[in-house]
């Protein structure tokens, strides 16, 4: 039980050490302040694998999607921030992460049957994931690509001091992101029509409907942006429904019958 509160503890250090670095606009070592995060992640990882049977059928639970889901959007969080120098994301994903932990700490876990986790499934699953993590931290760039405009707007050059990358910069990350999160949402999609038999009759249909829902958000977003050169509110608008509607078709129905209808 160890590793739960040590990653809690790094998480919050790092999240609190970025937000603190953020609202004081002062430029510190954000590479340290990520490290910590990442010590936390990898101690999340090890709780995770000592705590839930990945080769068991009956091991699914909301618990387990959540903890796997959260520890993933670090992971590619952490490595966006190193690489782009933008880690305005990061704090959120380190609270979320915190979060979840700190709930596994005191729900019991269920062991409620769901399927078995053949080799396509997994795959399906594996981009399912790695497409909402990228897709979410684009979001997070819109939100901050958001207020950094309407700063400006308002003429509060202040914003200007912030240790952040310029608009463009943000902007350029932001469709990058959505462009790669749309090709591998697309792959979720196709390999979940070709590997799950029945995918709409198999009791899966809301996250097939709810995905290509958000699939058309976000391409709608990125054809806007690019012939219609669209910016600001309805590139957030129209984000954050996509990664509402991911967010409902891989929680939703699991939420309601572990926690709701329990």
């Amino acid at each position: 039980m160890i590793l739960a509160p040590l990653a809690i503890t790094c998480y919050l250090l790092s999240a609190i050490g970025l937000l603190l670095a953020f609202l004081n606009k002062r430029t510190i070592n954000f590479i340290s302040l990520t490290t910590i995060g990442m010590v936390g992640l990898l101690m999340h990882i090890l709780f995770i694998g000592q705590h839930y049977q990945f080769n068991d059928e009956h091991a699914y639970s909301l618990l387990l999607a959540t903890n796997v889901m959260s520890a993933t959007v670090m992971l590619i969080s952490s490595g966006f921030a190193i690489y782009s120098r933008n880690f305005f994301a990061l704090p959120v994903n380190l609270l979320f992460s915190a979060l979840v932990l700190l709930a596994s700490l005191f729900i019991p876990i269920e062991q409620t049957s769901f399927a078995t986790w053949s080799l396509e499934t997994l795959w399906h699953i594996g981009l399912a994931v790695v497409s909402f993590a990228i897709l979410l931290i684009a979001t997070l760039l819109a939100v901050q690509y958001s207020f950094i405009a309407s700063r400006l707007k308002h003429h509060d050059l202040s914003v200007l001091s912030l240790p952040m990358p310029p608009l463009d910069a943000i902007e350029k990350q932001i469709f990058g992101l959505l462009k790669l999160g749309v090709l591998v949402l697309t792959a979720s999609i196709v390999t979940g029509f070709f590997f799950i038999d029945n995918l709409l009759g198999s009791g899966q249909a809301h996250k097939a409907i709810l995905s290509i829902l958000a699939w058309i958000c976000f391409v709608t977003v990125i054809v806007g942006h690019l012939k219609l050169g669209w910016r600001g509110k309805r590139i957030l608008v129209l984000s954050t429904l996509g990664s509402v509607l991911l967010t409902l078709g891989y929680f939703g129905s699991r939420l309601i019958k572990e926690f709701i209808l329990r």
